[in-house]
């Protein structure tokens, strides 16, 4: 693809790859409807450079730039605006439309990721948007809770009967939880029992008789529910307290 240079403060190669449609029919059209003009010197590397830009045959000064700038601003209603600003502006755009930091870093030159972390400020809308997408997403996979009973919080819909909720849910020392299905088990879930640190004695054998009783209920309930691998973590855990009760009966 051929390449055309922009001038201003400080000119740069912008290849087709880095402009939008609408921005490269306006650069074809000013070069289509502009004086042939001759290739003039580049300031960094003296090659001839054909500039986009000129005025009498020679490169636009940065004072040019600035007032030319000004009157747009002012006649866009846009107050005082700078070179700078547009560039800033374009960058913080890509980056709160999701652009990555490596992209940004080869459309502005950038030759560290500092330099295009400057530009990397979300707007509080961006947040809020990002926010919102993850939570709509996250709801559409747990799906809704059953109907009839309310939602939030989810403790709510055990009426009293925890262990009949249509939720992932695991007896606690202290009492019990539930996570709903689209969440998966707690990967922390029974982790005690199961630790070789964990000791228990002939006092807790009602405690431990109590959770194999609900441990065997639930294995039973995600059976039921088709919740297979669920299930057998119950199952697990039966087999665990098992054997710590036969330990603690004959200790």
């Amino acid at each position: 693809m051929p390449q055309r240079r922009v001038c201003s403060t400080t000119p740069q190669i912008i290849g087709r790859h880095a402009l939008d449609e609408e921005v490269l029919t306006l650069v074809d059209r000013i070069t289509a409807t502009r004086s042939p003009g001759r290739p003039m010197r580049h300031p960094r590397t003296g090659a001839p450079a054909d500039f986009l830009f000129t005025h009498h045959g020679k490169r636009l000064s940065q004072n040019a730039v600035r007032s030319e700038l000004n009157r747009a601003a002012e006649t866009a209603g846009l107050g005082h605006v700078t070179q700078h600003q547009l560039r800033h502006t374009y960058a913080t755009a890509l980056i709160n439309a999701g652009v990555s930091l490596q992209a940004l870093m080869a459309l502005l030159g950038h030759v560290s990721s500092q330099m295009s972390l400057r530009y990397a400020h979300l707007f509080d809308s961006t947040v809020r948007t990002e926010y919102e997408r993850a939570l709509n997403l996250a709801k559409s996979h747990i799906g809704p809770m059953p109907t009839g009973r309310t939602q939030l919080p989810i403790t709510d819909i055990t009426d009293g009967g925890w262990k009949d909720a249509p939720a992932i849910k695991s007896r606690l020392a202290g009492g019990y939880c539930l996570r709903a299905p689209a969440q998966g088990s707690c990967p922390y879930a029974n982790i005690c029992e199961h630790c070789p640190s964990f000791h228990t004695d002939a006092t807790h054998l009602g405690v431990l008789a109590a959770q194999r009783v609900d441990a065997h209920d639930l294995a039973e309930d995600a059976e039921k529910r088709g919740w297979i691998d669920e299930a057998e973590r119950h199952r697990t855990l039966v087999s665990r307290l098992d054997a710590l009760i036969a330990q603690s009966e004959t200790a």
